[in-house]
């Protein structure tokens, strides 16, 4: 079918959801997808549709579509594939706009499965109906309360990233993530094997989607390459689109084939299709968070000299290898910049430099709210990146001092107007040390609030500052 927007948008915006084959079994699809949308509080009607139940968690049970008070806008099957056809059938009677079949045993399971999947899209394509899927969890929409399968605990927050993907467990992990993080996503669609609507459509319909600034894919192959990179060239021209593509080796290949039937294609050919279009090429879900989180903080035009800051000269050093393998700058401090560093920092252990070594992973708090304003304002800095080991600091100063560091790097961060990031860790890992842990979520929590990136390592950092500047001529805010 030929791209709709509103068709699309009215069904990841949908007011009404039927569930058909919920279950009060624990342990069934059917029963987690029911429970995962009444703990998300979905703002529409939810029907249940069972014909050997008349209550499930509290809620009266449906024998049929048919039989339901109005026609829902969406449909969720999480019956098995084989019985998928005829209540397929019955939503093209009854004029459902979306559908999403929860099941795997298409495609990807082979030849009958393949056909079963054909039949489907035909079903679909005669009553005028969107699919997604099959083999996949769903759709999450903070602004509705729709959620995935298993995604009972998701942020209500709405926000302005979308992702799309192929894979619903890692769907369910950037959502989840994103909460922690504070990177509130405007949509999560988990589309699996793709039958209808796919990585194409979805690609449009958040490219031109005005509430989405952000884009994040995973990607496990395409059925549709030139339209594909009609597609990706479109999204990219209007907003960062990040893509994770995998299948690259003999290995993933087999597995993309089996888990969603798609072709992985070669990895050269996808590299430079991804170049092409102006995307930026991550890995995994901490690259996709993290490059998010420094787009969202920091955008896409701070520039490119940074200034290293930390306790200890040994970080510095390895955070500006880091940053000249990455395309970045760590220049020399202005020679005004360095003198009045130079008087803050009359310290036994200080260096004054790109890095600035504190000579202790903190000191005390006006000399260091001083140290990093100043560092901040530096002429030739661009942006400030601070390393902290919270329990080597939190040592020093307490609880308290570390989350003052904090407010002191976010009023570097308002008074100078430059952007600031903090790589935050702990060397304590024992199972005694769990204080330290909750500290360090309490502050990372802080600084992100404030507007301050956080990252969770030096490497990490550096290379999501990298990726979210982009290639010069895409470059956006």
């Amino acid at each position: 079918m030929n791209f709709d927007f509103d068709q699309i948008d009215a069904i990841v915006n949908a007011r009404s959801i039927a569930i058909v084959g919920a279950s009060g079994k624990p342990g069934k699809f059917g029963h987690a997808l029911v429970a995962a949308q009444l703990a998300m509080g979905f703002e529409g009607a939810l029907y249940l549709i069972n014909p050997g139940e008349t209550e499930i968690l509290g809620r009266r049970t449906y024998p049929s579509l048919e039989s339901l008070p109005e026609v829902p806008d969406l449909v969720y099957l999480t019956i098995p594939a084989p019985l998928s056809l005829d209540v397929l059938r019955d939503c093209g009677r009854l004029g459902v706009r979306g559908v999403v079949i929860i099941a795997a045993g298409f495609r990807e399971a082979g030849p009958e499965g393949e056909a079963l999947e054909r039949q489907a899209l035909e079903l679909a394509r005669q009553g005028g109906f969107r699919i997604i899927g099959p083999n996949c969890f769903g759709i999450y929409n903070p602004r509705n309360r729709l959620t995935l399968l298993p995604g009972y605990d998701l942020s209500r927050t709405p926000g302005d990233a979308a992702f799309l993907s192929q894979s619903g467990g890692f769907s369910l992990h950037l959502a989840r993530m994103g909460k922690s993080l504070g990177i509130p996503f405007r949509a999560v669609v988990s589309y699996g094997n793709g039958t209808d609507l796919d990585e194409c459509d979805l690609l449009r319909y958040f490219g031109r989607d005005p509430g989405t600034r952000y884009v994040a894919a995973y990607l496990e192959g395409t059925q549709k390459g030139r339209q594909f990179l009609d597609a990706l060239r479109e999204a990219c021209a209007q907003k960062p689109v990040l893509v994770w593509k995998v299948g690259k080796g003999e290995a993933s290949r087999r597995a993309v084939s089996s888990h969603t039937g798609s072709l992985a294609g070669s990895a050269e050919v996808w590299r430079s299709a991804l170049t092409q279009a102006g995307a930026i090429s991550v890995s995994g879900i901490d690259e996709i968070l993290d490059v998010l989180l420094a787009l969202r903080h920091l955008g896409r035009n701070w520039g490119q000299r940074i200034l290293i800051a930390g306790g200890g000269g040994g970080l510095g050093t390895y955070g500006a290898d880091l940053a000249e393998v990455e395309g970045l700058s760590v220049p020399p401090l202005e020679a005004g910049a360095r003198a009045r560093l130079g008087e803050i920092l009359v310290r036994a252990g200080a260096v004054v430099g790109n890095p600035l070594d504190l000579g202790t992973p903190m000191i005390p708090l006006p000399l260091f709210a001083a140290a990093m304003r100043e560092a901040t304002a530096n002429p030739s800095t661009d942006l400030l990146v601070f390393d902290l080991a919270v329990n080597f600091a939190r040592d020093l100063v307490g609880d308290s001092g570390i989350l003052e560091a904090a407010d002191a790097l976010a009023r570097a961060r308002r008074e100078t107007g430059k952007p600031v990031a903090a790589v935050l860790y702990s060397r304590a890992c024992d199972p005694e040390d769990m204080n330290v842990e909750d500290l360090l979520r309490r502050v990372r929590a802080r600084l992100l609030e404030q507007g301050v990136a956080v990252f969770p390592s030096m490497a990490r950092a550096v290379r999501a500052l990298s990726l979210a500047r982009g290639p010069a001529c895409h470059r956006r805010n």
